[in-house]
């Protein structure tokens, strides 16, 4: 199965690959006599399972690797502005009450 991997080195990638680009490679390596057409269905399932794998793992890179200059560069996350916009609305309610017992008014 090194023949996977190394038709996903070999200029493709693992983002771009697409149902029929994994078909275009499998064939290929079909036509060259390095994978048997009876292999061709398992051959596919593992060419885009790691395909997915690889993306899913450069996703988690590259967000691991933002959050850490977020927090470097001292940027909030959407974590901390959704706990800020959650005490603003704590506030708002605490402020019309209080200004409803000046008026006279129950809450």
């Amino acid at each position: 199965m090194d023949a996977i991997r190394e038709a996903m080195y070999v200029g493709l990638g693992a983002i771009s690959l697409t149902q029929k680009k994994a078909e275009e490679i499998i064939d290929d390596l079909i036509r060259r006599g390095e994978v048997s057409a009876n292999n061709r269905a398992a051959m596919m399932e593992q060419l885009l399972k790691e395909a997915e794998s690889q993306k899913n793992a450069l996703e988690g890179s590259i967000t691991e690797s933002v959050q850490k200059v977020m927090t470097a560069v001292g940027l909030p996350t959407q974590k901390d502005f959704n706990s800020i916009l959650r005490r603003l609305d704590e506030m708002e309610k605490a402020i019309g009450t209080m200004k409803r017992r000046k008026r006279g008014k129950k809450p």
